[in-house]
């Protein structure tokens, strides 16, 4: 018995140094129930990575399943747990027996690994075709990987609690990926507007940085102060096009009407050509003017 309990000891450290952690069977079937109980025999589920088969073990046999797992033992092992179709070699590389329309499972958590998967998964499901992961955490820490993921996929997330695992000290989250046309993001705040102002020339972001006051008022004047204090739209959309605060697809709008908005912080100088108030030698004259005659 002490040599047993040694050599799966010495199996699950080397799991966690690979960074895989088996998805409790229930937790497995809990997560199915929660997203995927819609499914039906015109779809085909595909698990990654599957190791003894924890998420093919719960479809459903009217659901057509398949497992892909580069480990020979392992690949057995979910043979023989799950009655499933499972394929020994990596989930990158092979080919499955037809176009699968979820992937599910729960990767090794590297995220060089889970990009992999993501990109090769893209690549196989049709439009509308759905991946559910279970993931560490840090797999959406920063602006960029989540935007790049954004780029190609709808993601919702939730939180789960990591000591589904023994021994686990990372916090976890349920993701998943949508492959849709309109792509939007669901329990992610700020990411967006972190990389849009992260990419942002640097003269804008130092603007953000030590300012206050309203983005787009604060941008404007910037874009305006480098021309001398007045420029034609024309020209502030050039200066303006790499230097946007937020992705807004009716940018050109938006900067017109900060423009008017802000009246007195911006004046107009003439048809399509505004100053910031006090940089024209003659905006303070034509705003009188224009009070007077209304």
């Amino acid at each position: 018995m002490s040599i047993v309990h040694v050599e799966n000891e010495s199996d699950a450290n080397r799991q966690r140094e690979l960074g895989q952690y088996p998805t409790p069977s229930w937790a497995a079937e809990a997560l199915y129930e929660r997203h995927f109980s819609d499914l039906d025999s015109n779809d085909l589920v595909a698990e990654p990575a599957c190791g003894e088969g924890r998420f093919l073990a719960v479809v459903p046999a009217f659901v057509p399943a398949v497992g892909v797992e580069i480990d020979p033992n392992k690949a057995a092992q979910a043979r023989l747990l799950t009655g499933r179709h499972v394929i020994t070699g990596d989930f990158c590389g092979v080919e499955l027996p037809s176009q699968p329309t979820v992937i599910l499972g729960n990767p090794p958590f590297r995220l060089d690994l889970i990009d992999r998967f993501l990109d090769r998964a893209h690549g196989l499901l049709p439009d509308g075709g759905r991946v559910g992961f279970l993931l560490p955490a840090y797999a959406f820490q920063t602006a960029g990987r989540v935007t790049g993921y954004a780029s190609r996929w709808s993601i919702a997330q939730e939180m789960i609690p990591r000591n589904i695992f023994c021994g686990l000290k990372l916090p976890l989250v349920f993701a998943l990926f949508r492959k849709d046309r309109r792509r939007k993001l669901i329990g992610f705040a700020l990411y967006q507007e972190t990389a849009d102002v992260q990419s942002l020339p640097r003269v804008y972001r130092d603007v953000l940085a030590q300012g206050s006051g309203p983005v787009w008022l604060r941008v404007i004047e910037k874009a305006l102060e480098r021309p001398g204090g007045e420029a034609d739209l024309t020209d502030i959309y050039v200066e303006m096009e790499p230097a946007r605060p937020t992705g807004n697809r009716w940018w050109k709008e938006k900067i017109r009407q900060t423009l008017r908005r802000y009246a007195d912080r911006f004046t107009a100088t003439g048809k399509g050509r505004y100053a910031i108030r006090g940089r024209h030698p003659f905006a303070t004259e034509h705003v009188l003017h224009r009070a007077v005659a209304f």
